[in-house]
């Protein structure tokens, strides 16, 4: 019985450690954006062609 809980926890442990590195490898390769406005405000030059 005893076993069986470790190996369960053993592969939960990995499952999760995996996770967070393939989230993190995820994060690190997704290219970033310059300036701190975000990427749904531009600028100036779109409120000029709003109506």
């Amino acid at each position: 019985m005893e076993n069986g809980k470790k190996k369960i926890w053993i592969c939960l442990i990995t499952v999760v450690l995996a996770a967070v590195v393939i989230g993190l490898l995820y994060y690190m390769s997704t290219p970033q954006e310059s300036g701190g406005e975000g990427f749904l405000i531009r600028g100036e030059e779109v409120s000029g062609y709003v109506l």
